[in-house]
């Protein structure tokens, strides 16, 4: 876009990445406003919703062929009122529509997402990418505007009439409360181990996605019950993606998802919320399996984060885009002679044989650096000491990512969302505390205190977006209890109270604003016409039981009932979807773990945190458990009477209300721990 752009709409006053992208379209945008919603029902005329997201490849594509162009515009701004949507400035919105979309489509939705809604905001078409002619049995986006305007003027109250039922179906969904099976979680690991793919890892056919849930409830059933067919399915799976494409090798950090099954084409975008959840994911898989390669991936991914994600004042964006110079995938691409200018042939030798790297290429005439083989086997074929080849391979992937940075970079979309900014720092936290990397600490508080100091309230709630100095959007109850769970994340790497009283100051948010009859809404707003509640996981945790998770682990840490009360019902008004569906709800069954069989609750009694007792215990895989500590003076019911021995630090290991002899020895508590 020129300095003097041909035209410019009200996105322009936008602080979405997103929104931005389209400010200078021919296209009369509205965002989603008390000024557009009235000018719909003033005009008597159809909203046009677009949604879509800063890093999506498709709507890029849209944008460039009916959006930019001026004929399709017209008949946009004669006939509609068009509104345009960040999806992840207003997961309401996307959640409610979505739910319409793929009632109209069989279960198919994405986005770009496109739906058409009366002015009452009830939809009675959607749709996701349209292209601009018509072609393969689908309407082109001009044919499907002129058509929808036409019955809109000639036959309006049969639109309204198909809106109505819409939403009447979707509302009219019946929430019975039924107990969840005591079989649940098998029943999970038993579609996940039975949709493994035994020869790439992941689970299902292509395209693939990350699905870091399944990952660590599998690793958890080989923890607990000795599944040999469970660790294989994760540690398969985690080998195979992070030796894929998916994973950027040069620079770190995980695309969104493999457009193969080999994990080798990657949609080459990437979230800040798939790589939170991946950290943690590897960060188990390590504990489990004691893979070094699974640090490296930890690094990197930190180091992604470090160098491409972090706000100055410590907040982390959201994404980056797939596509740079407008062709997808070409920053991350690569031909042998670039490896050798870049290295020599000596090096380039080694580099391009690990990763794949050849001149005619894997993907459209170039290579995406992949791993082929492991190192043993490198450094025997290519009869190189193992050592030698590893500070090759290490070097060599310094210089080649220094070289990248030259190219032009894809878009970053540098906006701070509180939700996945939660998603982060819980990973970063566990890490932190498994591993002692002081950095990872320090990096997650600053992103707490960038969330406390930049997006508060004076009322004390929370806004969901920042950027540019701009904070807004009241948060969602996904905000509320990704970051509240953060936070007890936080608490449990370092003890200092005053992350555990943020949590519970958040929680009690979410109980008296967002909950009513069992379950969760996400949003205060008053223009939903569709019910939300979704209880199902999908790119990322489920609102409704990050919600319950917050509480139920709080409870165990203040012993309030009431929050208990509420965890149960919101587990039983899901009942039968978590029954029939298990494997879509990670979140839920990690919900039910902290009720039933609980967690183990165990406490430092010591002069100091900084104890080989509370040492031994972050280190050890504990994935259902509560950590406290009587250090800093914190009154907590699970603290209550628990005390050194004789001068010595002691370990307190209770469950179910019924506590071990307090441990001081080293020895002893490696065996308690493992029980």
């Amino acid at each position: 876009m020129g300095d003097n752009p041909k035209h410019t709409n009200s996105l322009i006053n936008s602080t979405s990445p997103y929104l931005l992208q389209h400010a200078h379209n021919p296209v009369d945008w509205y965002e989603w406003s008390k000024e557009a919603l009235d000018e719909a029902k003033k005009r008597d005329l159809p909203i046009l919703l677009s949604i879509g997201y800063s890093a999506c490849h498709w709507c890029h594509v849209m944008e460039k062929e009916s959006f930019e162009n001026e004929d399709t515009a017209k008949i946009m701004n004669k006939n509609f009122v068009n509104i345009k949507v960040d999806r992840e400035e207003r997961p309401d919105l996307d959640e409610v529509y979505m739910s319409a979309t793929q009632l109209m489509n069989k279960g198919q939705g994405g986005w770009p997402m496109t739906v058409f809604l009366a002015p009452n905001l009830k939809p009675f078409f959607a749709g996701t990418y349209f292209p601009p002619q018509d072609a393969y049995g689908r309407p082109g986006f001009p044919t499907l505007l002129t058509r929808l305007s036409e019955v809109w003027s000639s036959n309006k109250d049969q639109l309204l009439l198909q809106a109505d039922s819409i939403v009447q179906h979707l509302n009219s969904v019946q929430v019975q409360s039924v107990t969840i099976e005591t079989n649940v979680n098998q029943k999970a690991i038993r579609h996940w181990n039975s949709n493994f793919d035994r020869t790439w890892g992941g689970f299902g056919p292509a395209p693939k996605f990350p699905n870091s849930g399944a990952i660590l409830h599998l690793l958890n059933d080989y923890h607990s019950n000795g599944s040999e067919e469970s660790l294989t399915s994760a540690v398969k799976t985690l080998d195979s993606m992070y030796r894929g494409g998916i994973y950027d090798h040069i620079g770190g950090g995980f695309a969104r998802y493999s457009v193969d099954e080999k994990w080798l084409v990657p949609h080459f975008e990437k979230m800040l919320y798939d790589n939170g959840q991946l950290m943690e994911a590897y960060l188990a898989g390590y504990q489990i399996t004691k893979k070094e390669e699974y640090l490296e991936v930890i690094s990197q991914i930190f180091e992604w984060l470090n160098d491409e994600m972090i706000d100055p004042e410590g907040g982390f964006y959201s994404s980056m885009d797939a596509d740079s110079e407008g062709v997808e995938g070409k920053y991350y691409v690569w031909k042998r002679s670039e490896i050798e200018d870049i290295l020599g042939k000596e090096d380039a030798d080694v580099f391009a044989q690990y990763f794949d790297i050849t001149e005619e290429g894997n993907w459209e005439g170039n290579s995406i650096p992949r791993i082929i083989m492991k190192k043993s086997s490198l450094s025997n074929f290519l009869k190189i000491p193992k050592d030698d080849m590893n500070e090759s391979l290490s070097n060599s992937r310094i210089k080649v990512k220094q070289h990248r940075a030259s190219r032009i970079p894809p878009g970053t979309d540098d906006k701070v969302i509180v939700s996945w900014n939660g998603l982060m720092i819980s990973s970063l936290a566990k890490a932190s505390s498994v591993l002692g990397k002081k950095e990872y600490f320090n990096a997650a508080d600053k992103a707490v205190n960038f969330i406390i100091q930049k997006m508060s309230k004076e009322d004390g709630t929370l806004n969901r977006i920042y950027r540019k100095n701009v904070a807004h959007i009241d948060a969602f109850a996904e905000d509320y209890s990704y970051f509240g769970n953060s936070l007890i994340d936080m608490y449990e790497a370092s003890f200092d109270p005053k992350y555990l009283e943020l949590s519970k100051k958040y929680a009690d948010i979410l109980v008296e604003k967002f909950y009513a009859d069992g379950q969760f809404k996400q949003s205060l707003s008053k223009n939903i016409v569709i019910n939300s509640g979704n209880s199902m996981d999908n790119a990322t945790p489920s609102y409704n039981f990050m919600c319950s998770l917050l509480l139920i682990r709080l409870h165990h840490y203040y012993g309030n009932k009431k929050y208990r009360e509420i965890v149960e019902s919101s587990m039983d008004k899901a009942g039968n979807y978590i029954n029939q569906y298990p494997h879509a709800h990670s979140t839920a069954l990690f919900v039910q773990n902290y009720l039933s069989p609980g967690p183990k609750e165990i406490v430092l009694a010591a002069e100091t945190n900084e104890d080989v007792l509370m040492d031994i215990v972050k280190q050890a895989y504990l994935p259902c458990k509560i950590l406290a500590s009587t250090t800093t003076g914190v009154n907590l019911p699970i603290l209550e009477g628990k005390k050194m021995l004789n001068g010595k630090s002691a370990i307190y290991i209770c469950k179910n209300y019924a506590c071990r002899e307090p441990i001081t020895s080293e020895s002893i508590l490696r065996d308690s721990l493992a029980l």
